[in-house]
């Protein structure tokens, strides 16, 4: 099992964020944790937008 990903992205982790563009590509989209909200993390992105991430298909950590 997996570790759930409030126990892998603590808040204020940098992080991308799994999006699909108009012509269905994926494209990762860079952001931070702001928050937690069992079993999720909430992400702002760099227009301000926030996201609810359930999916760890979905986030990874953002390469340095």
């Amino acid at each position: 099992m997996s570790a759930r990903l409030v126990d892998q992205f603590p808040v204020g982790s940098l992080v991308e964020v799994d999006f699909e563009d108009r012509c269905g590509n994926s494209v990762w989209v860079p952001g931070a944790v702001v928050r937690h909200d069992h079993p999720a993390v909430w992400v702002r992105t760099a227009d301000g937008m926030e996201w609810y991430v359930t999916s760890g298909k979905r986030i990874r950590a953002r390469p340095s």
